[in-house]
């Protein structure tokens, strides 16, 4: 059996609610976690920007935070952007990618015109998440490093996964979907920090509702996509750095529980500074906020940090992101890393504040091979005081998952400014009852309402 085949067996097989308890348990306290990310998306200027060139299409699925509809495919791309917009959405390693984000929407734009139940859909969401951990596993790290942003082309095909799964597809339809997926991935990691960024994502999503509806309608397609010579392995990774033994065990062992299969995200930053946030807090704590004090701050590093944290200073909030000085310098001035943090306002402040030049990132042998940016933190103070803290795994991952008042607290941050707190509370405790709902429609029309009183 081919490595495509073998997926989609797995996938028609999950239909019959054969995941566990604690696979379901993840998978709802993350859409819940996605579904705040993207309202807050909506907040975002390039959420303007995208609500000027979709049309409205009053039987389509919601645009969040807006009143409007649209077809699936352009809800796909708007919500998808929006969910990836400030870079709060969940991580999934050794993927290096955001995987919620075009699965999600994707769920979201088929779910109000399908009318599939929550049980149903989560099914389909775990099914994503299992192609795109696994095609991390098989292709990075020399997929991340080629330049390609794996949200978006890992990203597509998770989607694509999901969405033909929510369709109920048949295994030559689901085939062909994944196909038509493949021939539609793209992404580039020069656009990050841009809107471009996040509007990769809304691609994925996009690409892989229109893929599954087309497969749908019987447009062909090569049915051995993950395998073939001039297949989707084959050429993004340019016929080399491929473990195909991933290919072979979907499923086993199911992605969602695996060490690095699914993680929160506690800060609206690259992944890759959340141990040194972290860790920069702690000894924050120990210096007492004397900033002043501070003569040097290294952050001891896995190779891997170096290729999203690419901006030695940080001209914009979307660059601040991936700028490790910047995140530092933000932790150590306020104790925390908010959306706050990331505000235009924000900028000249912590640039000005003297703290991010004193910040170097060095590799480091005591998180080498660290897939979750373990990371060291040494700060030398004026005084000859040196101060270290090492944080090899970041709140938010299955072993330190985070307890429902903290996703609870991030929802309503997430949500404050663009709907009512009340309307949020609404969204929420759908969201949380996802895999009971017989139907989705409540949800999706409480995500697209722009205020509580639209009803």
């Amino acid at each position: 059996m081919g490595a495509t085949e073998a997926f989609v067996d797995f996938a028609i097989r999950s239909r019959e609610n054969t995941f566990p308890e604690k696979a379901r348990a993840m998978a709802v306290d993350a859409i819940t976690d996605l579904l705040g990310c993207m309202i807050a998306g909506a907040g975002e200027p390039l959420a303007d920007m995208l609500s000027r060139i979709v049309y409205d299409a009053p039987a389509g699925a919601p645009l969040a935070a807006t009143g409007r509809k649209a077809s699936p495919h352009d809800s796909a791309l708007y919500n998808g952007a929006l969910a990836h917009a400030i870079d709060y959405d969940d991580v999934t390693h050794p993927a290096y990618a955001h995987p919620g984000a075009s699965i999600v929407p994707t769920i979201l734009a088929l779910a109000d015109q399908e009318d599939i139940s929550g049980s149903e859909a989560l099914n389909a969401y775990i099914v994503g998440i299992e192609m795109v951990s696994k095609l991390g596993r098989a292709l990075n790290t020399a997929h991340y490093k080629n330049g390609w942003h794996a949200s978006a082309t890992f990203g597509t095909m998770g989607a694509a996964a999901t969405a033909a799964s929510v369709l109920r597809l048949d295994a030559d339809a689901f085939a062909r979907c994944l196909a038509m997926a493949a021939s539609a991935a793209s992404g580039i990691r020069a656009n990050f920090g841009t809107m471009t960024k996040p509007l990769h994502v809304g691609y994925a999503a996009r690409n892989a509702v229109l893929a599954a509806l087309m497969a749908r309608e019987g447009v062909t397609a090569n049915t051995e996509i993950l395998e073939h010579p001039y297949g989707y392995a084959e050429v993004f990774n340019h016929h080399s750095g491929i473990n195909a033994a991933h290919f072979e065990n979907w499923g086993d062992p199911l992605e969602i529980l695996t060490e690095f299969g699914l993680g929160l995200k506690p800060y609206p930053a690259c992944g890759a500074a959340h141990p040194p946030i972290e860790a920069a807090i702690q000894i924050r704590d120990q210096i007492q906020g004397d900033l002043d004090a501070i003569e040097d701050i290294r952050i001891g590093v896995t190779e891997m940090h170096f290729e999203p944290m690419i901006y030695d200073k940080a001209a914009n909030g979307l660059e601040a992101k991936f700028c490790m000085g910047y995140c530092i310098a933000a932790a150590l001035l306020d104790g925390d890393v908010t959306l706050q943090s990331f505000e235009e306002a924000e900028i000249p402040r912590i640039n000005a504040s003297g703290i991010v030049g004193k910040v170097r990132m060095e590799l480091d042998d005591r998180v080498k091979g660290n897939s979750e940016f373990g990371s060291v933190v040494t700060i030398t103070l004026k005084s000859g005081q040196v101060l270290e803290k090492i944080v090899p795994l970041a709140i938010g991952k299955p072993e330190r998952w985070f307890p429902k008042r903290k996703l609870e607290t991030k929802f309503h941050d997430c949500c404050s400014g663009v709907i009512s707190k009340e309307h949020a509370a609404k969204i929420f405790t759908l969201s949380q009852g996802f895999e009971d709902a017989r139907s989705l429609k409540p949800l999706c029309k409480a995500v697209g309402q722009s205020t509580a009183l639209a009803e």
